[in-house]
C-alpha cells in the first residue's frame, strides 16, 4: 500500500493556521491568505510539519516522538526542537521531568519573541493580518490575554485594591527575576517607517520569572533588579505609556504600550466602544469645578478618552481603561480614578487564564473534552 501522500505547502500551513486557530488565543483565516504568509516567513516546511505534532500544553520529547512516528531520530528530534524554540516559534519549558515543548500562539507568543529579528515583511503582514482578521478576533467579550492597571503610586484610591491592581507591590511582593526587552510593536513600526510619536524609547516589555529566564536565555533581554524594575514603571508613567500586564494575579509580563504601537490599543481605538474589551477595575472622572483646561489629560490619554472640546475637559467612559494616565499630570487634582462596578479578579496564573479562555472560546464540554485528550496523550 503505497505511503499518503504529503501536503502540499499551502496545504501544511493551512494546517499549521488551523492548529494554531485551536488555542484560546485565536488566528483566524482571512480571504488573503496574509496569515500564511506569517507562518511561511516564520516557519520551514520542516518545523511546520513538527510544529503540528505539537499541543498546547507542552510535553517531553518521548510523547511528540511517538505522535511524529519514526521518520526522526529522538536526539534529531530534540535538536530541532531546540532550533524552533530558540527562534522563539515554539514553547520550551524547563520542569522536573525534563524539557518539555508545546506550540506557541500568535500573540502573546510567537510573534512577540521575534524582536530584534523582525523584518519589515513581517511587519507588514501583521499589521494588515490586525486590519483584516485578528484584531477583530482578539478583541472579544471573552477574558483577554492582557489587563490594565494604573501605575502611579500617588493615584489616590476610594477604596482598597487588590495586589493585581497595584503593579507596584506586585513588582515588591515577586521573586522575580525581572529582565526587559525592547518592545515588538515600537520596532516593528521603525521598520516600516512609521517611528514612535510617543517616546524614543524601546526597551518597555518587562518579563518576569521563568519568562525573564527564558528570553535572557534566547538573547534579546536584560536582567534587571527590583529597584530597576520599579524605577521602569515609573519611567513608563512619565512618557505617558499604559501599563498592560499580563491577565492574572501572578503576571509573567508587563508591556508598556502607547496608543500609536500597540498592536492591542491601536486596533482598539478603531471601534467605538475599545473600553468593553479591556480587564480594567478603573475609569477616569472629571470634577468640572476644578479642571483649568491645560489639554495635559488630552495630550497624555492613549485612547481618545478624554476632551476638553468646549471647556472642561470630559471622558468618554465607553473609550476609557482606566490607566490613570490623565490623572497623574493634572496639576489641579480635577480628575481621578473611580471603581468599576463589580471588580474583575484575574485568574491567579498562566495556566488558569488559559484554561478560562478556552472555556469562553470553545465551551466547557470542550474543555472537558481537552482534559481527557491530555489524559490519554493526544495533542490539544
Amino acid at each position: 500500500m503505497p505511503a499518503p501522500a504529503l501536503p502540499s505547502d499551502d496545504e501544511l500551513y493551512r494546517l499549521l493556521q488551523q492548529h494554531l486557530d485551536r488555542m484560546p488565543v485565536p488566528f483566524p483565516a482571512t480571504e488573503s491568505g496574509v496569515e500564511l504568509s506569517i507562518l511561511k516567513r516564520l516557519f520551514s516546511p520542516e518545523a511546520a510539519r513538527l510544529a503540528l505534532c505539537l499541543s498546547a500544553i507542552p510535553e517531553t520529547v518521548a510523547t511528540i516522538h511517538r505522535r511524529a512516528g519514526k521518520a526522526m531520530a529522538r536526539p534529531d528530534l530534540s535538536a530541532a526542537l531546540d532550533g524552533m524554540s530558540d527562534r522563539g516559534l515554539i514553547q520550551r519549558v524547563a520542569t522536573r521531568r525534563g524539557v518539555m515543548y508545546g506550540k506557541s500562539p500568535f500573540v502573546v507568543g510567537f510573534y512577540e519573541t521575534q524582536v530584534n529579528r523582525l523584518t519589515a515583511g513581517l511587519q507588514r503582514d501583521v499589521d494588515r493580518y490586525a486590519d483584516e482578521a485578528f484584531g477583530a478576533a482578539f478583541h472579544s467579550d471573552r477574558s483577554p490575554q492582557l489587563r490594565t492597571v494604573p501605575v502611579n503610586e500617588a493615584i489616590p484610591f476610594e477604596r482598597a485594591v487588590g495586589r493585581y491592581d497595584d503593579i507596584r507591590a506586585l513588582i515588591q511582593a515577586s521573586p522575580g527575576p525581572f529582565a526587559v526587552m525592547n518592545c515588538i510593536c515600537q520596532q516593528g513600526k521603525d521598520l516600516v517607517g512609521d517611528p514612535c510619536r510617543q517616546t524614543a524609547d524601546r526597551e518597555h516589555c518587562l518579563t518576569i520569572g521563568m519568562a525573564a529566564e527564558s528570553m535572557v536565555a534566547r538573547g534579546p533581554a536584560r536582567f534587571i533588579s527590583r529597584d530597576e524594575a520599579i524605577a521602569f514603571l515609573a519611567r513608563a508613567d512619565g512618557e505617558g505609556l499604559v501599563v498592560q500586564p499580563q491577565n492574572t494575579q501572578d503576571p509573567l509580563f508587563i508591556c508598556c504600550c502607547c496608543g500609536c504601537c500597540c498592536g492591542v490599543l491601536s486596533t482598539a481605538k478603531k471601534l467605538p466602544n475599545p473600553a468593553s474589551f479591556f480587564a480594567t477595575n478603573f475609569h477616569a472622572e472629571v470634577d468640572a469645578g476644578l479642571c483649568n483646561t491645560c489639554l495635559m489629560c488630552e495630550t497624555r490619554c492613549q485612547m481618545e478618552a478624554i476632551a476638553c472640546d468646549a471647556g472642561p475637559a470630559a471622558v468618554k467612559v465607553e473609550r476609557c481603561i482606566g490607566c490613570g494616565l490623565c490623572v497623574t499630570t493634572c496639576a489641579t487634582g480635577a480628575v481621578r480614578l473611580a471603581a468599576n462596578p463589580g471588580a474583575r479578579v484575574p485568574p491567579k496564573d498562566t495556566g488558569r487564564l488559559y484554561a478560562r479562555m478556552y472555556r469562553e472560546r470553545f465551551g466547557t464540554l470542550a474543555l472537558a473534552a481537552a482534559a481527557g485528550r491530555r489524559l490519554i496523550g493526544a495533542k490539544l
